[in-house]
């Protein structure tokens, strides 16, 4: 468990090393977009699924 959490704490300073590392404000925006579109892509997905499955099912 303790490994774990090491690992998942590694993950995070690289990932927050990573993101002080670009200097571009267009590059931060576009990641920043990218990251908001991939979570309302799966949010929009998940949802028309559950419609479906129950508009299936009834």
């Amino acid at each position: 468990m303790k490994e774990a959490m090491n690992d998942v704490k590694n993950e995070v300073k690289a990932k927050l090393l990573f993101w002080h590392n670009i200097k571009s404000l267009k590059m931060r925006i576009a990641l920043i977009a990218l990251f908001i579109g991939l979570v309302a892509l799966k949010i929009f997905t998940t949802v028309l699924t559950f419609d479906w499955l129950t508009s299936l099912l009834s």
